[in-house]
C-alpha cells in the first residue's frame, strides 16, 4: 500500500468510527424511548433491557455503515481539498480515480461486512430480540388485568379475532381470559370458513375453554346453512401464548436471504408470483443484498461531490454526507413502498438508491476529471 493510500485512509478512519458509533447510540435511544413507559409501569429488570439493546445492535450496524461511509469519505475529501493537497497530488500526475481508490475499497469492504452481518448475524440477533420483547409481554401479563384489545392473528389453518384479552384471575402467567372470541377455521376445499363465536373463553396451555358457543356453518354462496349452539366447548388449538398476548410484528430481518429465497421460489412454483405476499418477500429478498451495497454507492458518490463543494466551508463534508443519507434513506423507503404496491419491479425497487448514487458519482467523477 502506497503512502498516499495510507494517508487517505488515515483521514477517513476517525470520522468513520465516530460516525458509526454516534449513529448507533442515537438509534439505541430511539429503540428505548418508546419503551420507557412500559419499563417503568411493569418494573422490567435491567437485564431484559440490556438484552434488548445488545441484540438490536447488529441491525443498527447494518443501517449505520452506509452513513459512516458517506461521512468519512466526504470529510476526508473536504479536508484534503481545503488544504490544497488534492491539487498538489493531481499535479504530480495522480488521477482522481487513483486518489479515491482507497475510499472505493473502504466502501466495498463496508458493503461486504454489512451483507455478512445482515445475512448471518442479524436473523439470529433479531430472533433473540423478539424473544426478549416476548419476556416484556410476560411482565405485562403479571402487571395489568387488560393486555390487549381487538387482537387479530392467524395460526395454521385458523384466523382469530379477540375483543379483549385479560390476565387470568388465578394469576397463572400461562392462562388468559378472553372476551368476545371469533375463530375462523379455513376449509381445504376453498369454501367459506366455519365460524365459531364465544362470549368468553379461558386459555390454558393450548386448551381453549369456550363459554356460550355458537358454530356457524356457511353454504357455498356465503349464506348461513345452519348453526350449532353449546354452553361450553373445549378446543386444543396449540396456539402459543405469545401469539395471543404479543402485539409484536415479525421483522423481515429475522429471515436470511436463503430463507427469503426459498419462500419466494415456493410461491412462484405455485403460480402466486403476482400477489402481495410474493412482492413483499421479493422486495425484502433483494434488499438483503442492495442495502449493504449502499456503502459502495456512497463511496463512489461522496468524493467527487465533496470535492466539488469543498471550498464552501469546513463543515461542507458533514452537511453533504447528511444530505446523502437523507436522500438515500427516503429514496429507499419510496422505492420499497412502490415495489410493495406493485408499481415497481422488486429488483428495481430494492436497487434504486444504489443505482441513483452510483450514476451520480460516476458522472461527477467523469466531469471533474
Amino acid at each position: 500500500m502506497k503512502r498516499m493510500d495510507r494517508y487517505v485512509l488515515g483521514e477517513m478512519a476517525p470520522p468513520f468510527i465516530a460516525g458509526v458509533m454516534l449513529i448507533v447510540v442515537m438509534l439505541i435511544g430511539n429503540t428505548l424511548f418508546p419503551l420507557i413507559e412500559k419499563i417503568v409501569k411493569y418494573g422490567i429488570p435491567f437485564k431484559v433491557i440490556a438484552k434488548l439493546v445488545v441484540f438490536n445492535i447488529p441491525t443498527l450496524i447494518v443501517l449505520t455503515l452506509p452513513a459512516g461511509t458517506a461521512l468519512s469519505a466526504s470529510w476526508a475529501v473536504n479536508r484534503l481539498a481545503r488544504d490544497s493537497e488534492i491539487t498538489v497530488i493531481r499535479m504530480s500526475g495522480v488521477s482522481l480515480r487513483r486518489l479515491f481508490m482507497p475510499i472505493f475499497i473502504v466502501g466495498l469492504l463496508a458493503s461486504i461486512t454489512a451483507f455478512v452481518v445482515a445475512d448471518r448475524v442479524v436473523p439470529r440477533a433479531q430472533h433473540e430480540f423478539q424473544t426478549t420483547q416476548n419476556q416484556m409481554v410476560g411482565y405485562a401479563l403479571q402487571s395489568s388485568p387488560s393486555i390487549a384489545a381487538n387482537k387479530v392473528f392467524t395460526f395454521d389453518d385458523y384466523a382469530f379475532h379477540i375483543r379483549e384479552i385479560q390476565k387470568d384471575p388465578s394469576g397463572d402467567p400461562n392462562k388468559l381470559r378472553l372476551l368476545g372470541v371469533t375463530i375462523f377455521q379455513n376449509p381445504t376445499n376453498g369454501a367459506f370458513p366455519t365460524i365459531t363465536t364465544a362470549q368468553s373463553a379461558t386459555y390454558n396451555r393450548d386448551i381453549w375453554e369456550l363459554q356460550k358457543v355458537v358454530v356457524h356453518h356457511l353454504a357455498k354462496d356465503g349464506s348461513e346453512r345452519f348453526e350449532v349452539q353449546a354452553g361450553t366447548a373445549a378446543l386444543n388449538l396449540r396456539v402459543p401464548l405469545i401469539d395471543i398476548a404479543s402485539t409484536a410484528i415479525q421483522h423481515p430481518d429475522e429471515l436470511s436471504m436463503e430463507q427469503l429465497g426459498q419462500r419466494m421460489r415456493a410461491l412462484k412454483s405455485t403460480g402466486q408470483d403476482g400477489n402481495q405476499d410474493f412482492r413483499e418477500i421479493a422486495v425484502n429478498y433483494y434488499m438483503k443484498l442492495s442495502l449493504p451495497f449502499v456503502c459502495l454507492a456512497f463511496a463512489l458518490c461522496a468524493p467527487p461531490l465533496a470535492l466539488r463543494f469543498a471550498r464552501t466551508g469546513a463543515y461542507t463534508g458533514i452537511f453533504l454526507s447528511l444530505v446523502m443519507v437523507w436522500v438515500g434513506w427516503n429514496t429507499l423507503l419510496l422505492a420499497k413502498f412502490l415495489g410493495l404496491g406493485g408499481a415497481l419491479n422488486p429488483i428495481l425497487a430494492a436497487w434504486a438508491p444504489d443505482i441513483l448514487f452510483t450514476v451520480i458519482g460516476l458522472y461527477l467523477l467523469w466531469r471533474i476529471e
